[in-house]
């Protein structure tokens, strides 16, 4: 099995956030506090459009929808982009990097 560093999966989220919505404001820097919704103007289809795109280039199934309803559950006022590599750190790698919230 890949074992993917927090770097990689950060880069290789941020160029399938770039795909997703190619129409974004290059102009904003992409941290973990970056709200996919609120900072990249994401809309509820391109969050599908995502965990389709996440599967497909990590070559597995990923529980996304269960990642969203856990977000929706927290109240949490947006997805951050720390929050996406929390998420697929736990879920290829098998346990959370450390030092990181799921």
């Amino acid at each position: 099995m890949t074992s993917y560093t927090r770097e990689q999966i950060r880069a290789s989220l941020i160029k399938i956030l770039e795909g997703i919505r190619d129409d974004w404001n290059r102009s904003i820097t992409v941290t973990d506090e970056t709200g996919i919704f609120r900072d990249l103007g994401f809309e509820s289809i391109d969050a599908v459009a995502l965990g389709s795109t996440l599967e497909e280039h990590y070559d597995r199934s990923l529980p996304f929808a269960e990642f969203l309803t856990a977000v929706r559950e927290q109240n949490a006022s947006d997805i951050t982009v720390g929050m996406l590599v929390a998420f697929l750190a736990e879920n290829l790698n098998g346990a959370p990097l450390s030092g990181e919230a799921v």
